[in-house]
């Protein structure tokens, strides 16, 4: 809900494994609120940023396509959060986003690029796909 009131949820640290309680987390998803994806994304690359280790990802789960209550142009929010992406790639942060029920695919593809973004249709192949693809991006 506009830029000074973003809320993003950290499903799994680095120094967690990925668990019972990972799977949990991830089971209780529920979309609300804006689809700041830009602001999210520099919040989030900022803990990543602290973190010293040799590969750092940020995994996005997203319900939609870039929105906010107080931008009219959604172009500027998927700009926003295409520039949030390339900044943490500078700074070695790769960056992954599954949409969920989501008609965005053009516009995620833009953000992460291509091959790093992926849409599935139902919330409920979430819980499945996520371990497949972490093992996938972490190696």
């Amino acid at each position: 809900d506009r830029r000074d009131d973003v809320h993003y949820i950290r499903i799994k640290d680095f120094d967690q494994s990925y668990d019972g309680v990972t799977d949990a987390r991830l089971a209780g998803l529920t979309s609300s609120y804006s689809t700041r994806l830009g602001a999210a994304v520099r919040h989030a690359g900022a803990d990543l940023g602290r973190e010293r280790t040799l590969r750092r990802l940020l995994l996005i789960v997203t319900d939609g396509e870039p929105s906010d209550i107080d931008v009219d142009d959604r172009r500027y929010l998927v700009e926003d959060a295409r520039r949030a992406v390339l900044g943490l790639n500078k700074f070695g942060v790769d960056t992954f986003c599954v949409g969920l029920d989501s008609n965005a695919d053009s516009h995620l593809g833009r953000i992460f690029g291509r091959k790093n973004a992926i849409s599935i249709a139902s919330v409920a192949r979430l819980p499945d796909l996520l371990p497949k693809l972490y093992l996938t991006l972490s190696h």
